[in-house]
């Protein structure tokens, strides 16, 4: 009997898989360090929310993340019902990820008829119909294969992944789960320490700091922005062995640079 060859995903191990990954384990060991159990739930919240925004949009639907959240919570939301309505199906099919086989074929109708309900009449069947896509001015520029190919095709389609390589594919996906990660993990900063963050350029003084924030109030100033920045270690003292030096001035930390820069992103 001859040994059976060992199963190899389709897909190539590079370096930046490597990197992904690593940045991934280091940012949810700091979650799991800080038992934020709260914080576990709202990243997967986040990425609920954000994975079916995205879908929609690249379909046309105009939803906003705060719209599909208040659809989410069962709230009233202002908007075309079309678009209402593909969000709640979205939001039908994302909990059903985990039941989905994505290798069988039988799923991919399942999982057209809950993302199509209320949509089409077809919905959760394969088209019977030719399509094709036009240009702007009614040229007809590609031509899907004929409707009684569509089952065929769809077979060869669960097996083509044995002679791919998914890598490309499995990079982004680690992006975007790094991403959101990373956002659940960035800390919960009151408005004060933020035009602080906002405000410090390089290495600063309080005097400096104080007069670019426009305060007065040297007590409150130190309790309430520097204290606090310094406690969630966003800001550091370039003299830490002397904190009441004349000399003292204060700068980002790695983790207050994260900070801004995923605030400018946003």
């Amino acid at each position: 009997m001859s040994t059976p060859t060992p199963y190899q995903p389709p897909y190539t191990l590079t370096p930046a898989i490597l990197r992904l990954v690593a940045k991934i384990a280091e940012a949810i060991g700091r979650l799991s360090t800080q038992g934020e159990t709260t914080k576990a739930l709202r990243l997967k919240r986040i990425n609920r929310i954000r994975t079916i925004q995205g879908s929609l949009a690249i379909e046309g639907n105009t939803l906003s993340e705060e719209q599909i959240t208040a659809i989410l919570d069962g709230k009233r939301v202002v908007a075309p019902p079309r678009e209402i309505q593909e969000a709640r199906n979205a939001i039908a099919a994302y909990d059903r990820f985990e039941q989905w086989q994505p290798q069988v074929e039988g799923e991919l109708p399942d999982a057209h008829r809950i993302l199509m309900t209320g949509l089409l009449k077809e919905a959760g069947a394969y088209r019977c119909g030719g399509v094709g896509v036009m240009s702007d001015g009614g040229q007809v520029i590609h031509m899907a294969p004929p409707a009684d190919r569509v089952p065929f095709l769809m077979q060869d389609l669960q097996s083509s992944t044995d002679q791919t390589d998914s890598a490309p594919f499995i990079e982004f996906m680690l992006r975007m789960i790094l991403d959101a990660v990373s956002s659940a993990a960035a800390p919960q900063v009151t408005p004060q320490v933020e035009r602080l963050l906002q405000t410090l350029i390089g290495e600063m003084s309080r005097e400096e700091l104080q007069i670019m924030l426009s305060l007065q109030d040297r007590k409150s100033f130190r309790a309430r922005y520097l204290m606090a920045a310094l406690a969630e270690g966003l800001i550091e003292m370039t003299l830490p062995a002397k904190p009441n030096s004349r000399l003292q001035k204060y700068r980002l930390t790695d983790k207050g640079r994260r900070w801004r820069q995923r605030r400018d992103e946003e």
